[in-house]
């Protein structure tokens, strides 16, 4: 065969250089999933139901980009496989409830912003896939396009959509990130994995808000939609139910078996390398300025939520634990210039003296 004539690949030896590529840059889990002729994504159906239904609640971008979500050929025409890509944060627990911010911060947000740890791998990868010579064409998203990432992750044997609607991999948890490169070479596709959760309901009787209904969202009353989506604008009447949660929950994650101690996999170095933030006191948080925000959050996850909504999500979570570190924090947050800011942490002083009218009943 002449040098200059490109190779040929079969689709399984497609799937293989991709997925040691993928190794190679620091995914931890790869699989691939198959486009069909007619571009619909996995689970297109439910999303539409989810949507018409009017479960992605203030989300407006649902559906608005509904259609694009639903096809994936309806931007990528060349589409014909998707390589789903994961990697896991630490799933450990951190801190000390009532003190640290840490304890208080969903665990997939302490780490390292994982778009930009992951679009510098992705970029080097697509081009890695490209100079393979197995595609001509890759374009990659992590969580940063319309695209039903969680279901092409699932339909590629990553692990399957829990009753949490977390994907769950049956040995190593739930505490993954995800990636996808869209391709248009036709390598093998993965087998799915089946439905583990059986008739276990942890997840859904633990979630405070009852925001679950088996694998069934309702972002109206998930407090990730609140006080990490729309910068800790939570609703009043979910604020007592936000508990220790300043930015993001993990509770239908931590309740899960397959979460367990034991199962947890271990982190990504990259994204659990240790940030400024992470020796900062939730009453720190409370009164720190945008300079502040600005010197300890500039490479996390957390830059997301914003000043204003850590902030309030810190005030909220002290109110909830009665956490007694964060009083005099309290009390300058009462002065301060922010309405939403003094009226939330007014809450939290109510709910100190609640407590202590309840232990006064309580010793009589």
């Amino acid at each position: 065969m002449d040098s200059a004539t490109p190779k040929k690949f079969t689709p399984g030896e497609m799937s293989a250089v991709a997925k040691a590529l993928a190794a190679r840059h620091g995914f931890s889990l790869s699989g691939m999933a198959r486009v069909p002729e007619n571009g619909d994504a996995p689970r297109a159906a439910a999303l539409s139901a989810w949507i018409s239904g009017g479960l992605h609640g203030p989300l407006e971008y649902m559906p608005q980009t509904e259609a694009r979500r639903r096809n994936l050929r309806a931007r990528f025409p060349w589409a014909r496989t998707v390589l789903c890509l994961a990697a896991f944060y630490d799933g450990k627990a951190r801190g000390e409830r009532g003190r640290d911010l840490e304890a208080h911060v969903a665990r997939y947000a302490r780490g390292r912003d994982y778009h930009r740890v992951f679009e510098k791998r992705l970029k080097r990868l697509s081009s890695d896939l490209i100079a393979s010579g197995i595609c001509a064409h890759a374009h990659y998203y992590t969580d940063t396009g319309p695209v039903l990432e969680r279901a092409w992750a699932e339909a590629a044997g990553l692990g399957w959509a829990g009753k949490n609607t977390c994907l769950i991999h049956p040995r190593l948890g739930s505490y993954m990130l995800l990636a996808e490169v869209i391709l248009d070479c036709a390598a093998e596709a993965d087998t799915p994995l089946p439905f583990h959760c059986g008739t276990c309901r942890r997840c859904i009787d633990a979630c405070p808000t009852q925001a679950l209904e088996c694998g069934v969202l309702d972002s109206a009353k998930c407090l990730v939609t609140y006080n990490i989506e729309l910068n800790g604008r939570t609703p009043r009447e979910l604020w007592e139910k936000q508990g220790q949660w300043a930015a993001g929950c993990d509770i239908c994650q931590e309740v899960c078996p397959y979460n367990a101690p034991k199962r947890i996999a271990p982190p990504d170095a990259e994204l659990a390398e240790p940030l400024p933030w992470q020796t900062m006191t939730l009453a720190e948080c409370m009164v720190m300025d945008q300079a502040e925000f600005d010197r300890r959050f500039v490479a996390s996850t957390l830059r997301r939520t914003g000043l204003k909504g850590l902030r309030l999500g810190a005030i909220t979570a002290a109110g909830n634990c009665h956490a007694e570190h964060c009083v005099e924090a309290l009390r300058t947050c009462l002065e301060d210039g922010d309405e939403e800011i003094r009226a939330r942490a007014e809450w939290a002083v109510g709910q100190f003296k609640m407590k202590n009218a309840k232990c006064k009943m309580g010793g009589a």
